[in-house]
Parts: structure tokens; sequence; C-alpha cells
């Protein structure tokens, strides 16, 4: 060994720099992970909105279809609450409300304002979505 004196100090870097590299890629790992799960999560928020908005949208059609379904009714005639078991707005559910709001264009004639607001479940997080329309 006395020959080569360099390599008998050399020894040890090749190890500490395996175990660099190995810290280095595991932050890497880290980081890509929380990443990822923080697009999930993103993604998954996105599309209970998208239904909560629809549960809203229907709420309001349902709505509508109530209050026009017969001349003369009034907001009385309008159902306050739906809930949804279809699949795609399960764990759904709308709240209406209807009121009479003067009409800009026409004294005599009646116009509704109707405010629907559309709520989801999923799990540990609840989102909601709110639409206003007015008809006469």
């Amino acid at each position: 060994f006395p020959m080569f004196p360099s390599l008998i100090r050399q020894r040890g870097s090749s190890f500490v720099l395996a175990i660099f590299v190995i810290i280095l890629m595991s932050a890497l790992l880290l980081a890509l992970g929380r990443q990822l799960i923080s697009s999930s999560k993103a993604v998954s928020v996105e599309v209970q909105g998208s239904r909560a908005f629809n549960a809203a949208q229907s709420g309001l059609e349902l709505g509508l279809t109530q209050l026009f379904r017969n001349p003369g009714n009034t907001c009385s005639s309008v159902t306050a609450s739906f809930s949804f078991n279809d699949a795609g707005l399960r764990d759904c559910q709308a709240t209406l409300a209807c009121s009479d709001v003067p009409n800009p264009d026409n004294a005599g004639r009646r116009l509704f304002r109707l405010v629907s607001v559309g709520q989801c479940d999923a799990g540990d997080f609840t989102t909601s979505r709110r639409v206003v329309m007015e008809a006469y």
C-alpha cells in the first residue's frame, strides 16, 4: 500500500458523495409528492365546484318550472329546497329564494328574482355556488 498513498485517502469520498445524492433525490421526490397532492386537491375542489354550480342551476330551473307552471303563480308556489340523488349530483342540494322586485321596464308586469345556492359535500370539505336570475 505505500506505493499508492492517494488511494487510501480517497476511499471515503465516494461514500459521502453517495449519501449526498441519496439525500438530494429524497428531497426532490418529497417536493414532487407534495406538488402532486396539492394539484390533486385543487382538481377535486374544481370538480366539486362544478357540481355545486350544476346543483344551483338545477334548483333554479326547478324553481322556474314551479313559478311559471300556472299563470298567476307567486313566489309562495316555489319549493325552497331540493336534494339530488342522481349520480352526478349525489350529496348535493339547492336552496332557492324567490322575491318580487320592481320591474324597471314595465311597472305593470311582475318581475321575480330567484336566487339558488347549490352545495355539495365531499367528505372533509363542502363547496357552494350561487346563481341569480330575474324573470317575468
